[in-house]
């Protein structure tokens, strides 16, 4: 059986500005799903994570509410590009943890379109594979999200972090100080609110970018906001500060003012906690007990409502400081918690 290694990812900074194709700042991590397979007659997968096994026929797909549907996702696009695959048998294992905001969907999406192009030689190139990951996440999954997952996931780069510009797909790698530690660590908070307060904040930015007459949020000033209905204009306030924040954030990383970067993470998370409204009591913890543990600076990761934090420290002090927030995490809630040392990997590949 051939093998796919899938990263997931951790978005730096960026958070919510992609699907008003703004800028963002993932990485690609080194947790993975990994994907052993073969061509087959059906589409018969083993999950390790769940420990089930589904086989399901190869044809028009209908959703199981079951992690089969990533899978299914992707034969669902592929086939409304009049690219028939054929079936596929495998085991999926890894060490990427679901549902914790590290993109485990995305992870598992780029790993089968990975797999099928290359077992059926559909002739698909990274950028074409990345948007096949993105329209079944959208059109099948029913999850409106950007490109930002599918694209880290994809075009990761060992020791870079990526500055995405959402609209145009141009990128730059951005050396990642090997003297500075991302820290992961997982709330213990289901995200149930996710999908149906995304979908809220989603519309009223695409309302208000129609009322601004702006196709990205890139073009949009502060000044611009006094159009809007008052709660509209507090919401995308975030997302034009954070776009500037972005760019920011890249020219601190170039020129090695690291601090100054963990500052903006900082501000960063302030912002979308008190206008995009998407923190959590449990998250806005996380990054206050981080900065009284002298981290470099803290801010949640991924959608928000639960999931994780990403927490920036030099390495020297990055033990300490997990292992003190842990104990005082759990002190304060009664929630399992989890953290992880994560570095800047590759994008999916096959081994």
């Amino acid at each position: 059986m051939r093998k796919v290694i899938s990263p997931g990812r951790v978005n730096l900074i960026g958070e919510h500005t992609d699907y008003s194709y703004g800028y963002v700042m993932p990485m690609a991590i080194d947790l993975h799903t990994i994907f052993l397979y073969a061509a087959h007659e059906t589409i018969s997968v083993y999950s390790s994570f769940f420990n089930e096994f589904i086989e399901v026929g190869v044809g028009p797909a209908r959703k199981t509410h079951k992690w089969i549907d990533y899978i299914l996702g992707i034969y669902y696009v592929l086939f409304n590009m009049n690219l028939k695959p054929g079936g596929i048998k495998g085991e999926l294992q890894g060490n990427l943890p679901i549902g914790v905001g590290l993109s485990s969907s995305a992870s598992l999406e780029m790993a089968v379109v990975m797999a099928l192009n290359e077992s059926y030689a559909l002739g698909l190139n990274r950028l074409e594979m990345t948007m096949v990951g993105k329209k079944a996440e959208n059109d099948f999954i029913g999850i409106p999200s950007g490109i930002l997952d599918q694209f880290a996931v994809s075009f990761g780069k060992e020791n870079h972090a990526i500055f995405l510009d959402t609209e145009s797909l141009q990128h730059e790698y951005i050396p990642f100080p090997s003297d500075v530690q991302v820290i992961v660590f997982n709330t213990g908070i289901k995200r149930e609110l996710a999908s149906t307060e995304y979908a809220n904040r989603k519309k009223i930015v695409e309302n208000s970018l129609e009322i601004l007459k702006k196709k990205s949020s890139k073009y949009v000033e502060e000044k611009d906001l006094r159009i809007l209905p008052k709660l509209y204009a507090k919401r995308m306030g975030y997302v034009v500060r954070e776009n500037m924040r972005v760019v920011m954030a890249r020219d601190f990383l170039k020129s090695g003012r690291i601090e100054e970067f963990g500052r903006l993470l900082m501000e960063s998370h302030n912002d979308i906690a008190n206008n995009y409204e998407v923190s959590s009591p449990e998250l806005d913890f996380i990054v206050s007990e981080s900065l009284k543990q002298k981290a470099l600076g803290a801010r949640l990761t991924g959608a928000g409502f639960g999931g994780s934090a990403i927490i920036l420290s030099y390495k020297e002090r990055s033990s300490i400081i997990a292992e003190s927030l842990y104990k005082e995490y759990r002190r304060h809630f009664n929630l399992e918690a989890s953290y992880y040392f994560v570095h800047p990997s590759e994008g999916v590949t096959i081994v």
